[in-house]
């Protein structure tokens, strides 16, 4: 269960912020090499851009899922 929890909650944050990657891509080249470049502005970006953000709450959960697992395994 313990690594289930921690094994979902990557994979769900690595996807979702390849996602966003991907909506920064197509919305400006510039601002998605910054999303590559600089950690968590993947997080700012979706903050911004109204297309991203239902992305961000799945992230959000990914991060939840993260600290359940960390939480289970101590």
């Amino acid at each position: 269960m313990v690594m289930f929890l921690l094994i979902s909650g990557m994979g769900l944050m690595v996807s979702m912020q390849l996602v966003i990657f991907a909506l920064a891509l197509k919305k400006s080249p510039g601002q998605a090499l910054v999303c590559l470049l600089i950690p968590f502005y993947v997080y700012v970006y979706a903050r911004k851009d109204a297309q991203a953000r239902p992305f961000l709450w799945l992230w959000y959960f990914g991060i939840a899922l993260l600290v359940a697992g960390v939480i289970a395994s101590s």
